[in-house]
């Protein structure tokens, strides 16, 4: 009885308290969350945002754990989206947020990481320049095509594209994306796709910062992919080195920072509802701006698909794998068959072989054997350099410019036959023997197309010792190009397939060098091409 007469004073303010609510329009769904909400009750939503925008956002969580009608609060901390897009996608260890605000859409390609919503910010990006300009692609492009074609160094380099690693950068990713699409149709686009591949692993830049903070970096011209928000970010912070960004006139993507709601929890799913809506308030969006931030989803652009951006990204990681190459030049007399005027066919090979020199890296190995018979006594085949990284150097000069040096004195031996089976079995067992499972191991065979060695091995000797020793495990593909009229295609495509390999034929110099250019981007797919 007692215990009664205690209780309804309680329940009669309870009822009061409840028609106030009603009479206001907050409702008694927010009173039961006032009223029953202990401290041990609390909600603490774990909320990874990409790093640039969480300054942008402190206030925002600051309000919304302050806020009445709630039982949450957010940990707002710093995340690398590719970290957390590992994660989500379950290649990597770790607690998996509540609530995800990765800096591009891009990154849901590579995981599912649960309710994708419209984004909170946006910013372009930008190439940026240490002065004034009308930016254009071409500025990455272009070195990368000259070099395809074949013009002179100089010409080739022109100013050295900064890019942040597509691998861990949005930014550098969509750099790459829409590489891609300004190549599609371009004559050798897969070979200038592969060269500015190589540009941007040798002069990665983590940040804008780090990128004009380059000894002479502005001096020199520098370009640096970047988005329109790090530019602002750089000028406000490091005023001493000024950049300017701007869309290059082919367009852009942007980085667009969805929000995402990863947890299934119902109570947090309402709790990150309750956030999201105090991100897409006015003060939020001023705070925003503030920190050099679009506000909400960007205009109307180009959209990649996700099997475009995996694709993409796939292709960077493939082409981002140093190769390791030997490469065989056949000598034999026929060889000196004149293809244009004043070039041989032996000649012709061997500048095509410097056009593709230049499409690797420094930390690509590379070697060189020429072959033809009796060059060593009764060894039908000599090493004229030895593998080694491109960028060694050997005594004053580096491991390419030797070769470089040396595929200018290549000679064809008049008299010489083509011992090419034994040759191409004692390459693909040297290449096995030192095989390198972090690089792409290669054997590329330059030759006028037809075995002509009576004392060698057979074909049919020659093609099952290749299908016996070649190894998934241990993949060493082989890439045979005939050059002229003579090819026996039949054969050489057997024992190419053999290692899931390619046979080319080329009958003028220029389709030589685009069908190296082509193998080379092969790349990709090896060894499931």
């Amino acid at each position: 009885m007692s215990g009664r007469t205690r209780g309804r004073p309680m329940v009669m303010v309870a009822a009061a308290i409840a028609g106030v609510l009603a009479l206001t329009g907050i409702g008694a769904y927010a009173f039961a969350e006032i009223a029953g909400c202990a401290a041990e009750d609390r909600i603490t939503l774990d909320v990874a945002a990409a790093p640039e925008i969480v300054p942008a956002l402190a206030a925002a969580v600051r309000r919304f754990d302050g806020s009445t009608g709630t039982c949450a609060r957010a940990r707002l901390r710093r995340a690398e989206p590719s970290a957390v897009s590992t994660l989500l996608s379950g290649r990597g260890g770790g607690d998996r947020p509540d609530v995800w605000i990765p800096d591009s859409t891009l990154w849901t390609a590579f995981a599912r990481p649960g309710d994708v919503r419209p984004s909170i910010a946006n910013t372009p990006v930008v190439l940026a320049t240490a002065a004034p300009a009308e930016p254009t692609w071409n500025l990455l492009l272009g070195p990368a095509a000259a070099t395809v074609a074949g013009r002179p160094e100089s010409a080739a380099r022109g100013p050295r594209p900064q890019v942040p690693d597509p691998a861990r950068s949005a930014t550098g990713l969509a750099a790459l994306l829409m590489a891609d699409r300004l190549v599609a149709d371009v004559p050798d686009g897969k070979a200038v796709f592969t060269g500015l591949v190589r540009a941007i692993r040798e002069t990665v830049a983590p940040t804008v910062e780090e990128a004009f903070a380059t000894t002479g970096a502005a001096r020199d011209g520098a370009v640096v992919v970047a988005s329109e928000q790090s530019v602002f970010r750089h000028n406000r912070t490091e005023p001493g080195v000024r950049a300017y960004g701007a869309v290059p006139r082919e367009g852009t993507l942007s980085l667009d920072y969805p929000f995402t709601i990863v947890t299934r929890d119902g109570d947090r799913v309402t709790a990150a509802e309750k956030l999201e809506r105090e991100l897409r308030g006015e003060r939020t969006r001023s705070d925003l701006s503030g920190h050099g931030f679009g506000i909400g989803p960007a205009g109307p652009s180009w959209t990649p698909k996700a099997d475009d951006v995996q694709r993409i990204a796939q292709s960077y990681a493939r082409l981002s794998l140093p190769t390791r190459l030997l490469v065989l030049f056949d000598i034999s007399g026929s060889m000196g068959e004149e293809v244009s005027p004043g070039l041989n066919r032996l000649q012709a090979t061997a500048q095509v072989g410097q056009t593709g020199l230049q499409l690797l890296a420094d930390d690509s190995e590379l070697g060189v054997w020429e072959f033809s018979t009796d060059l060593r006594g009764a060894q039908d085949w000599a090493e004229r350099v030895p593998i080694a990284p491109l960028g060694t150097r050997v005594g004053s000069i580096t491991q390419r410019q030797r070769i470089l040096s040396d595929l200018g004195r290549l000679k064809v031996k008049e008299s010489g036959d083509t011992a090419l089976y034994e040759t191409l079995l004692a390459a693909f067992r040297e290449v096995k023997l030192s095989y390198k499972p972090e690089m792409v191991n290669t054997v590329l065979v330059f030759t006028d197309g037809r075995n002509d060695h009576p004392g060698g091995p057979s074909f049919d000797r020659t093609l099952a010792d290749l299908r016996a020793e070649y190894d998934a495990t241990q993949p060493v593909q082989v890439i045979l190009q005939g050059f002229g009229d003579d090819v026996n295609v039949a054969e050489l495509t057997k024992l190419a397939e053999a290692t899931h390999g390619i046979v080319q034929v080329a009958r003028t110099p220029a389709e030589s060098k685009r069908l190296l250019l082509e193998a080379m981007s092969r790349r990709v797919c090896t060894p499931h091409c």
